[in-house]
């Protein structure tokens, strides 16, 4: 009896290991990998004024369908990314706001090739484009 007990026991530990070395490891290497594969566009200092010279950088960046852009506000006052032009949001894609400082959550492009333009709701004259391959 006692032998049974303990086979039951070693075979219970040796299946969570395999969901665990299969299910945990997995999830977190898919995680990194997406991670890593997205691309950061800056909110460029000094961007709050209509005058300064670069606003998101780089103005125009190239993503793939459902590849995510991450937006780091380098500025000192609160910004958006938000998708749409003439400052009027479409509803394809939106940062929230971003602090100075701070990063938005990694944003999921959209699945159809084009071109996306964006702005800051807060500061329209900021404008940036995405294309979609």
């Amino acid at each position: 009896m006692e032998s049974k007990i303990i086979s039951l026991v070693l075979t219970a530990i040796t299946v969570s290991s395999v969901f665990v070395a299969l299910g945990t490891t997995g999830n977190y290497s898919a995680i990194a990998q997406t991670a890593a594969s997205g691309v950061t566009v800056s909110m460029a200092k000094g961007s709050q004024s209509a005058d300064n010279p670069e606003f998101y950088v780089p103005a125009e960046t190239t993503a793939t369908a459902g590849e995510t852009v991450t937006w780091k506000n380098d500025d000192t006052a609160i910004h958006t990314a938000t998708s749409g032009k003439d400052a009027t949001p479409d509803g394809k894609f939106d940062t929230s706001l971003v602090s100075p400082g701070l990063s938005s959550k990694p944003i999921a492009m959209p699945n159809e090739p084009g071109q996306y333009p964006y702005f800051c709701t807060l500061h329209p004259w900021m404008t940036g484009m995405i294309t979609i391959g």
